[in-house]
């Protein structure tokens, strides 16, 4: 069953139930009230006699005569005989019992018959008797009429309660029938759906406003699915194209020096050493490829405050050692700190500089700039290299991403470096950008929005 039908039943019974409660209430207390005045009009005539009991059938008479309500007055002698001293519409009375005229000497009583009546028996000594009675009819009738009445109230009520339900509930069975369908589409894995705005503060309303949040949560969801389903696409791709070239070389090699073919000493000495270059490059292939992966295997980053100055100064020292025919110029602002990883940032700025030094002549200037700026740190490497072609600045990093791995392949990288560094920037809620250096070469912008709380 609906809730609209169940709300309405409800409804329906609720009402019901109030109205027979108060309206059959309000209709037992009038007939009972017009029961109430014949009763003391009886009793009115069982007093009179009571108290002048010498003359009781001319007291009786005239509390008749004297009474607003139509009374029939009887006299019962001893033989039980019956004589009619006053008359009204009650014109057939019939002979009360023994019983009924005992039970009646107290109080008015009820008696059934052609016409309902309330009698009222009074004991004048001697066996004799008078009875003094009204109709019931005109009480009875009202009394009819009001129910039929309340019967007619209560169905214009029940419509009324039906009207006014559906009209209360119209919105939110509206709203409600609306979620189900979004319900539905969610359920067939449709994420992009469409909620209308809560405009009110009802459970419909709250219901809508936590379904919305679900809808975005789900979608939310999908979207980090959907990025890790290409993510790990991507991993195997690079895993499978970069690791099928080392080792082709490696089993080519493995073929010739297992052979005949080679067997010049300075030949297989170079063979073998190619062979190691190869192993080596695999290793740090392996290497990236699983520093990579761990994006997707660790879903949140212990977070530290870092001293991003002191850890760039530490890195340009060792670089600059190494390249000692490098102009290396650096403008670093202390104590320009983020929220962040240390093994990641160092790995991030040991990934720029590798490429560098892999990508440019020996003596290409390099220069390096750190500096606070509103709301994050920024962090430029620039060099003198070539640099790119400018379709490769302008296609983005994706397409930056495959120049690096060719450029990689032929400079022994693993060409997933630039791969890793846009990770890790990713990872501290940084962009990265590239660009034209000020030196000619290749600029590598990142930008730290990941500040210390």
């Amino acid at each position: 069953m609906k809730l609209r039908t169940r709300l309405t039943l409800a409804s329906a019974a609720i009402t019901s139930i109030s109205t027979l409660l108060i309206g059959g209430f309000a209709v037992n207390a009038s007939h009972n009230s017009g029961i109430a005045l014949l009763d003391k009009s009886l009793n009115a005539v069982a007093t009179s006699v009571r108290g002048n009991p010498n003359a009781a059938l001319s007291q009786a008479l005239y509390s008749v005569q004297q009474s607003d309500i139509a009374l029939t007055l009887v006299y019962y002698s001893s033989a039980k005989s019956a004589s009619v001293l006053a008359q009204s519409r009650l014109t057939v009375l019939s002979k009360p019992s023994t019983s009924d005229l005992k039970a009646s000497m107290a109080r008015p009583i009820t008696k059934s018959g052609p016409e309902d009546y309330r009698m009222r028996s009074i004991d004048i000594a001697n066996g004799e008797y008078l009875v003094v009675a009204a109709s019931l009819h005109d009480i009875n009738k009202r009394y009819r009429s009001d129910m039929l009445h309340l019967a007619y109230f209560l169905l214009l009520c029940l419509v009324g309660a039906g009207i006014a339900t559906w009209l209360i509930v119209r919105r939110d069975m509206k709203r409600i029938e609306s979620l189900i369908a979004t319900a539905g589409d969610i359920s067939s894995g449709d994420t992009d759906v469409h909620i209308a705005p809560a405009q009110g503060n009802s459970e419909m309303d709250n219901l809508a406003q936590s379904l919305n949040k679900m809808v975005v949560a789900l979608r939310h969801t999908a979207q980090v699915e959907e990025q890790a389903s290409k993510r790990m696409q991507d991993f195997l791709g690079d895993a499978s194209h970069e690791l099928r070239t080392p080792l082709t070389v490696v089993k080519g090699y493995v073929e010739l020096l297992a052979g005949s073919a080679m067997a010049d000493p300075a030949k297989r000495v170079r063979a073998f050493e190619r062979v190691g270059s190869e192993i080596l490059r695999m290793e740090n292939l392996i290497s990236d490829l699983l520093f990579l992966a761990e994006f997707g295997d660790v879903p949140t980053l212990e977070l530290s405050e870092v001293d991003l100055s002191q850890l760039l100064i530490s890195h340009l020292n060792d670089f600059s050692t190494l390249n000692t025919s490098r102009n290396l110029e650096s403008n670093i602002e202390d104590h320009a700190t983020i929220q962040g990883s240390v093994p990641h940032l160092s790995r991030l700025i040991t990934n720029v500089l590798a490429n560098i030094s892999r990508h440019t002549p020996a003596d290409a200037p390099v220069k390096v700039t750190l500096r606070r700026e509103s709301g994050g740190v920024d962090l430029l490497f620039e060099d003198g290299g070539p640099g790119l072609p400018n379709g490769a600045y302008l296609q983005g990093m994706q397409s930056f991403q495959r120049f690096d791995k060719s450029r990689s392949r032929e400079h022994g990288g693993s060409g997933l470096g630039m791969s890793i560094i846009f990770a890790i920037a990713r990872e501290h809620s940084g962009t990265l950008t590239l660009q034209p250096s000020a030196l000619g070469g290749l600029g590598v912008h990142v930008f730290f929005g990941n500040l210390p709380a």
